[in-house]
């Protein structure tokens, strides 16, 4: 092996972003959920993960469609054709003032950065404290188990 990672701590990295990767898609899904954003269950349906190798480094990676991402980009920006083409407010212009107008909330689509980067400092934390001697022998034995039936 000629990472700076032995082979016990790779498996134990690789486990660790297995549980990672199954607990965000749950917070995704359940965001997604609570703020009512499903009009068909295509994006909700679509969430998923996968550990795989960069290198010889395993890598959490999570998917979905990508028009999920591009709702919460472009939630808060306002199109350019709705300003170009919309009659010019006559009060605001001349009079300087705001129509009384009711004000409408919008859904908070801002279900994926909060999730996935909040939940960052937890992944840290499990990488840096649960690697114990107790780990280490049960990760030995699996690899044990995994030699002896490829011999």
């Amino acid at each position: 092996m000629d990472g700076k990672y032995s082979e016990i701590e790779l498996l134990f990295i690789e486990r660790t972003l297995e549980l990672h990767g199954e607990r965000v898609c749950d917070l995704l899904r359940e965001q997604i959920e609570n703020k009512d954003l499903i009009k068909s269950e295509d994006l909700l349906n679509s969430i998923d993960f996968s550990v795989s190798k960069y290198g010889i480094d395993p890598v959490l990676l999570i998917s979905f469609f990508s028009y999920g991402r591009a709702i919460e980009i472009n939630w808060f920006k306002k199109s350019q054709n709705t300003r170009i083409f919309s009659k010019p407010n006559t009060n605001v212009m001349l009079w300087g003032m705001r129509e009384n107008r009711k004000r409408t909330r919008k859904k908070d689509t801002r279900w994926y950065a909060k999730t996935v980067y909040g939940s960052i400092n937890h992944l840290l934390s499990v990488l840096s404290t649960d690697f114990s001697e107790e780990e280490k022998n049960r990760l030995k034995q699996i690899l044990e188990i995994r030699h002896e039936s490829k011999s």
